[in-house]
């Protein structure tokens, strides 16, 4: 649960802020509150935190609070109101009261039921992928073995997508935040373009921006269990790893894996197709190891491959394919240089090592 800590923002700040997130603020209010929070990281993040909080309050429609009218009460008492410290004081119950609907909202929603809006579902099966635009204009490249969904009330109250695998975004303008929601984490746009991967059954989750920043939340150290938050810049990748001894435990909830690598790095021109390329039928491996490579073959060509020998799945591969729409065409590619064998027996695909096979040679 988010918890609200802005102590060195001024109240009446808070409050502007409040009034447009709950669309009470007048024109000059609005670009009062949007100035604030362009200015300052501590406004921003009160302004995303209050955000989501009143979304929240929207979407599971808690019958007992009319929200509309508690502000509406709250507002004509500030007018009887005479004095700044006692305008002050009333003003500041606003942010109060959407702060102790969010812990309501939190508690309550166990109990209520969670589908309020009907939504879109798009599920991706293995072998193909898909494009399409969401309502808001945002351009979205799902990839296969992926699941996207979004309520219908999308690019109106709320412009959150939930994500289950890969997609590549193009966002579209907006004064809603567009949000995406993967297994574990949270990831907020604050700019335009970037690539989510975030398949639960794999043992990494990576966000690669290519234009703007992305705020990602979630645990994201080795040594704490805490939510954090931290910034992905414009042509940088965020990378988690997790170890492998957890992986059934990962299938179910990645919230108990453990992490063994967290890394933000600056990638360049060139190395951005390593992370999109599938986007336009590319695959790039850039030192991944063998068992990252047959997850996205089997994703990608609608197989199941299983490794005869066990140290096969650490040794790291480099290559690219490019229209490659058939597995053993691949693999034929990857025997060039690769002392594999291989054999297909309708999906099932079975890799060992070949006779002169070294443990250096990939």
């Amino acid at each position: 649960m988010i918890v609200f800590n802005h102590s060195n923002m001024k109240e009446i700040d808070k409050v502007l802020i409040t009034k447009y997130v709950t669309r009470q603020a007048n024109e000059e209010e609005i670009a009062m509150a949007k100035y604030l929070i362009s200015s300052s990281k501590d406004h921003e993040e009160f302004y995303i935190q209050l955000y989501e909080t009143w979304q929240r309050s929207i979407y599971y429609k808690i019958g007992f609070i009319d929200s509309e009218k508690a502000y509406s009460d709250f507002h004509n008492s500030t007018e009887r109101v005479t004095g700044t410290i006692f305008k002050l004081k009333y003003l500041a119950i606003a942010a109060s009261f959407l702060i102790i609907c969010g812990t309501a909202f939190y508690f309550y929603r166990e109990a209520r039921p969670k589908k309020i809006y009907s939504s879109t579902e798009i599920n991706v099966p293995k072998g193909v992928m898909r494009k399409i635009v969401l309502p808001d204009g945002t351009k979205v490249t799902i990839n296969a073995g992926s699941t996207l969904k979004f309520e219908s009330d999308f690019g109106k109250r709320t412009r959150t997508v939930h994500l289950n695998g890969e997609a590549y975004f193009d966002i579209s303008k907006g004064e809603i935040p567009f949000i995406v929601s993967t297994h574990s984490y949270t990831i907020r746009d604050i700019g335009t373009v970037f690539n989510v991967k975030a398949y639960p059954e794999d043992l990494s989750f990576e966000t690669m921006v290519i234009e703007g920043e992305v705020q990602v939340e979630g645990k994201l150290s080795i040594d704490s269990d805490k939510s954090q938050m931290i910034s992905v810049k414009q042509q940088q990748v965020l990378k988690l790893n997790y170890s492998r001894n957890v992986e059934h435990v990962i299938q179910l909830d990645k919230d108990f894996s453990e992490i063994i690598e967290v890394k933000v790095q600056k990638i360049s021109p060139t190395q951005v197709e390593v992370y999109t390329g599938w986007t336009e039928d590319l695959l790039v491996f850039e030192g991944i190891t063998f068992q990252e490579i047959t997850r996205i073959m089997e994703r990608r060509y609608d197989v199941e491959i299983i490794m005869d020998n066990s140290d096969l799945r650490d040794l790291k591969y480099t290559g690219s394919f490019k229209n490659i729409d058939d597995i053993e065409k691949a693999l034929k590619i990857m025997k060039e240089t690769t002392d594999i064998d291989y054999e297909k027996q309708g999906k099932l695909i079975r890799i060992r090592k070949g006779v002169n096979f070294k443990s250096d040679s990939l």
